[in-house]
């Protein structure tokens, strides 16, 4: 039985008026009496002793009565107890947190909702295992991460956009491309991407490739195993090797000084990773007041120009 019939019930054997329990109940008359004859159908008995001129609830009317109002003391006492929790308990987040815009980002939204008493967040920096994995196992309730968005519809999640971060080419100081200030992707078209294989990188490098394709070419690959998001930047070069990285990767700064490789920024609109925060579909209600943070959080970092560019709702 739902939980609907019962107030109805209540309410009606409160007022024994149909008329004025329906106006409480926002319901028609004839809506009312069909939902009371419903249940008195399920339940087997008459509930109600009706004539033209007044409603009496019966013996089985009154025990029922007496039982609906447990019931729903009980319901409504779990959907509070479960709102409070709901309200209490941290969301859990991983991301790519090395990325100044997001770790911005999230700065600035976690402000926001401990303003307006929401729950407050737990980060967590991406690890190698699957974040996409993680969200549908409920290990986490978003990940601010790249993602390759043609797969998450059918794995029921769901993304809302925070950043572009450009890319950025690195080579070896023995590639003929070093000497250069910087490059496009139709300059990177004859050359040997390095591919990383791990879990994380599997969404970015979805983007890089697709990127290629746009500039009407598919990508030469050298897979490379064993390797995280914290030490891309030490994999040796060959001379026909080109590595694509976030142009906010931390450790670009310091290459000089342990690497023998040239950064190049990438200067086509499109070169860049798109980062965004994936959720699970069943998880909107929960990470909502989250998302609506991020979404102002990410104007005004885009508005100061430290954000990059604008990520479209593909």
């Amino acid at each position: 039985m739902e939980i609907s019939l019962l107030r109805e019930f209540i309410i009606l054997s409160q007022t024994l008026n149909y008329t004025k329990a329906a106006e409480i109940l926002h319901l028609t008359q004839p809506t009312l009496s069909k939902h009371i004859v419903a249940m008195e159908k399920e339940l087997g008995c008459s509930l109600l002793e009706r004539d033209r001129r007044r409603v009496e609830l019966t013996e089985a009317g009154n025990v029922f009565a007496a039982a609906a109002l447990q019931m729903m003391d009980t319901y409504d006492n779990a959907r509070d107890t479960i709102h409070e929790i709901q309200t209490h308990t941290p969301l859990k987040v991983t991301g790519v947190m090395s990325d100044s815009a997001i770790a911005s980002i999230a700065s600035i939204a976690s402000t926001f909702l401990d303003a307006e008493g929401e729950p407050p967040i737990v980060y967590t920096p991406i690890s190698e295992t699957s974040y996409l994995e993680s969200l549908l196992n409920d290990e986490f309730d978003i990940a601010l991460a790249s993602a390759d968005l043609d797969v998450l519809d059918d794995m029921g999640l769901a993304y809302a956009p925070l950043i572009r971060s450009p890319f950025v080419a690195l080579v070896s100081l023995d590639n003929p491309l070093s000497s250069l200030k910087r490059v496009t992707m139709d300059d990177l078209r004859n050359y040997r991407f390095v591919k990383f294989a791990d879990t994380y990188a599997l969404g970015g490098w979805a983007n890089i490739e697709r990127v290629c394709q746009s500039h009407g070419y598919t990508p030469r690959t050298r897979t490379v195993l064993g390797r995280t998001h914290m030490n891309y930047c030490t994999v040796p070069l060959g001379v026909e090797d080109v590595m694509i990285l976030q142009a906010s990767t931390p450790q670009l700064r310091y290459l000089s000084d342990f690497a023998k490789v040239a950064v190049l920024p990438v200067v086509d609109d499109d070169a860049t990773f798109r980062l965004y925060a994936l959720y699970k579909k069943d998880n909107y209600e929960r990470v909502r007041a989250a998302l609506d943070a991020y979404g102002r959080a990410r104007k005004i970092i885009i508005g100061h120009g430290k954000g990059g560019a604008l990520v479209e709702s593909d």
